[in-house]
């Protein structure tokens, strides 16, 4: 059991009604609801709380809006962030806009670094030659890659280990091959991940979770896979978003799950 940030979008709606909104679009994922009593996947929260994080920027001159939602329990970030409210007042954009800035940067580090180094292969050509392809954790294949100058370098320097898809923060599921687009392609790449969370509840009523996406192929192979999945969740969602109505409703939901 663990607490999780999901998006749930809604209809229009009246700031009066949301929680009865949001409870009612939720219900059906009830992990307590009859329907679900034996079914791990089908009820996805025993318990949930609107924000806890109100980290969704609004846009400039409707911070006091009484349309926006801030939760109880939410960290105080100031006037310029909620827990949710209509598209039109929040200010998706400037969430790209930061992670893009934030990848350039990434971005710039990474190539000086691998400037003093060979050329480093990407993951899956290790997992491709491995003698256990069906080995769940692939050990043979991450130390392998990880030997490399390269990414014993950037283990060094950031203490990344050689367990198993502990990630770099913000560099992907693999940076050999994240960092090889060009800057611009992967400061947008960044920008359409910025806003996803751990799911997504569309104004249709389909429940959305990357962590749920099937495996295509044993072992670390069937890992690389699942992770490629959540890169489409990722993107998925940051159109789904961006193209909401202006007056449907987004909220950031803490769910117990």
């Amino acid at each position: 059991m663990a607490w999780e940030i999901i998006t749930v979008c809604l209809d229009p709606v009246d700031r009066r009604e949301i929680d009865v909104a949001l409870a009612a679009a939720m219900r059906p994922y009830d992990r307590d609801a009859p329907q679900h009593p034996d079914d791990e996947w089908g009820g996805r929260w025993d318990r949930y709380r609107i924000g806890w994080s109100a980290r969704i920027p609004v846009v400039g001159g409707y911070e006091d809006d009484p349309r926006l939602v801030r939760g109880d329990s939410s960290e105080v970030m100031g006037r310029g962030y909620c827990d949710g409210g209509p598209r039109a007042l929040l200010d998706l954009g400037a969430v790209r806009t930061a992670a893009a800035e934030a990848a350039g940067r990434e971005w710039d580090e990474w190539q000086q670094m691998a400037a003093a180094f060979p050329p480093a292969r990407p993951l899956v050509h290790f997992v491709e030659s491995s003698a256990e392809p069906h080995d769940y954790f692939g050990r043979e294949a991450w130390q392998a890659y990880h030997s490399q100058p390269l990414l014993a370098a950037v283990a060094n320097r950031y203490g990344f280990t050689t367990a198993p898809f502990q990630r770099i923060p913000n560099w992907g599921d693999d940076p050999v091959v994240s960092f090889a687009l060009a800057r611009v392609d992967f400061m947008a790449l960044r920008a359409r991940e910025a806003l996803a969370t751990n799911g997504l509840l569309t104004r249709s009523g389909e429940w959305l979770d990357p962590d749920l996406m099937g495996r295509s192929a044993p072992g670390l192979a069937g890992q690389l896979d699942n992770l490629r999945l959540r890169r489409d969740y990722l993107h998925f969602t940051d159109l789904y978003l961006m193209e909401l109505p202006p007056n449907a409703v987004l909220l950031h939901v803490h769910i117990h799950c």
